[in-house]
């Protein structure tokens, strides 16, 4: 009967088995002994006979021993540290977290705002241009902007060696200027002064004024409106045919001509205490010759 051969039992080598610290002291002292054996013998004395520990590398293997300990003792004084910073971070976070939160929500608010707020400026801007536009209508009609355009000029002046009583006066001059409205003018000056709802045309005394100014001849009346018919149509109306009566009776110089483009300025601003004196004669009555 065949016997069985057991194994020879195989041994780790001795730098896998023993423990790391004493490999290292080991190690080290066996250098350490190599070292002072190559020293003696270039020295020609004999080897020390068997091994003992030097003192230093006993210091070192002290030395060793309480740097572990050191370490594992700080080790664990920094894990608690750094469990407690850890649960502050952790808590920071979560408060920036809810205070973004809050701030996100505030500028969503804000930018709601705003978008309400712009919304607004544009409905009130386009209500401004509105009034803006009808403003600037209302004073090209009521003559307190200055206008131009095409139109007619008039010249009216006495002829020479006159007497007084054959003068132009202050109703001769409405004449022509009512005719000229109901002819279709646009805006009338007469010497660049601007005829409106608050001007006039009156005497005073020998002096003809116009929007409370005094004017002298030669009176030149611009007129802005179609000059393509506005002096025909001035033929046509009562108060054209009137003044054209004057003209010939009492022999004023007339000439009209058309022009391209007349400037006409804005009629001033008087006081209401002004308008009122303006535009009462005596007798209660509005003066003749302002604007429609």
């Amino acid at each position: 009967m065949a016997e069985t051969r057991e194994a020879p039992e195989r041994r780790l080598p001795e730098h896998v088995t023993t423990p790391l610290l004493t490999l290292i002291t080991a190690r080290s002292m066996d250098e350490d002994y190599a070292h002072v054996a190559q020293q003696r013998a270039a020295a020609g004395e004999e080897p020390v006979q068997g091994r003992r520990p030097h003192w230093i590398s006993l210091v070192a293997v002290a030395a060793l021993g309480i740097m572990g300990a050191v370490v594992a003792a700080q080790t664990d004084r920094e894990a608690e540290v750094n469990e407690l910073s850890r649960a502050a971070l952790v808590e920071q976070i979560d408060s920036k977290r809810d205070q973004v939160r809050d701030l996100q929500a505030r500028v969503a608010a804000l930018t709601r705002s705003n978008q309400a707020v712009a919304s607004s400026n544009t409905r009130i801007q386009g209500q401004l241009d509105d009034l803006e536009s009808r403003v600037r209508r209302a004073e090209l009609n009521t003559g307190f902007a200055a206008v131009h355009g095409p139109g007619v000029r008039i010249t009216v002046d006495n002829r020479p060696g006159v007497d007084v009583d054959s003068e132009i006066r202050d109703e001769d001059l409405a004449f022509l200027v009512d005719g000229l409205w109901e002819a279709g003018a646009e805006a009338i000056a007469v010497n660049d002064q601007r005829l409106n709802v608050l001007g006039g045309i009156r005497n005073t005394n020998r002096a003809i004024h116009v929007n409370g100014r005094p004017v002298n001849a030669p009176y030149v009346i611009s007129v802005i409106g179609d000059n393509k018919t506005l002096q025909a149509r001035l033929l046509q109306t009562s108060q054209g045919q009137e003044w054209f009566a004057l003209v010939n009776g009492l022999d004023f110089v007339y000439s009209a001509q058309n022009v391209d483009d007349i400037s006409l300025p804005a009629a001033p601003e008087p006081d209401l205490r002004d308008v009122i004196e303006l535009n009462a004669d005596p007798d209660g009555q509005t003066e003749e010759g302002s604007a429609p």
